[in-house]
């Protein structure tokens, strides 16, 4: 039997890892800042779905590289039986 393991979001809600079935990001053009240049950036959202098909915000990075990595860091925290908790890291760059 697995034991019991914890995400704490970036926004310091504690979610039960066994009710998630998916974790990806998703590119949040709705808060995108503009640049004095009139560059557009969004925001890259990881983003968990549960088993009832609700959307948990989990984190928020400034690029899609640093977002990934944190994707492929908490799937790999998923398959070791190391730690009970896991906490989403923070963006280098981000205000959260």
């Amino acid at each position: 039997m697995m034991p019991y393991k914890t995400i704490v979001t970036q926004f310091g809600e504690m979610v039960n890892y066994r009710n998630i079935i998916k974790i990806g990001i998703e590119t949040n053009w709705e808060d995108a800042e503009i640049s004095e240049d009139g560059t557009i950036k969004p925001d890259f959202e990881m983003v968990g779905t549960d088993i009832n098909g609700n959307k948990i915000p989990m984190g928020i990075y400034d690029d899609p590289v640093e977002s990934e990595n944190a994707v492929k860091t908490i799937i790999d925290w998923f398959s070791t039986e190391a730690y009970a908790v896991y906490e989403i890291p923070q963006s280098q760059g981000a205000d959260t």
